[in-house]
């Protein structure tokens, strides 16, 4: 059987949360996120105590199987104690962040016009 992304996501009642990695780092400790690079996406059961991480390809055939196994059950759970307290943050305000401002290097200290056949003994 062929499961689309809306086929999925109709078997079973969920709930979605989206957050910006290093926001929770609690968490994501826990949880065992972010020692492999973002995007990481995990699946908590909070009745069953258990989470599973995907550990594949964070793409749209990666997550379709990824949620596909857990629904199956075949997938890899890990079960926990309980969660962290999750502190209250300020709402993404829908506009993009501002870029970091990066330090101008000042290039007069080099010579770019320095011989380059001359070559100097050590």
């Amino acid at each position: 059987m062929h499961y689309n992304n809306v086929g999925v996501v109709s078997w079973f009642y969920s709930r979605w949360v989206w957050a910006e990695g290093g926001q929770f780092p609690d968490l994501e400790e826990k949880l065992e996120i972010g020692g492999f690079g973002y995007p990481a996406m995990a699946t908590v059961n909070s009745r069953r105590k258990v989470y599973s991480i995907l550990r594949g390809a964070f793409s749209n055939e990666g997550l379709s199987e990824f949620v596909r196994n857990l629904i199956g059950q075949r997938g890899v759970t890990v079960a926990f104690d309980e969660l962290p307290t999750i502190p209250d943050v300020e709402p993404w305000d829908g506009k993009d962040g501002e870029l970091p401002v990066e330090d101008d290097y000042d290039l007069s200290d080099f010579d770019m016009d320095e011989d380059v056949d001359t070559k100097d003994e050590l």
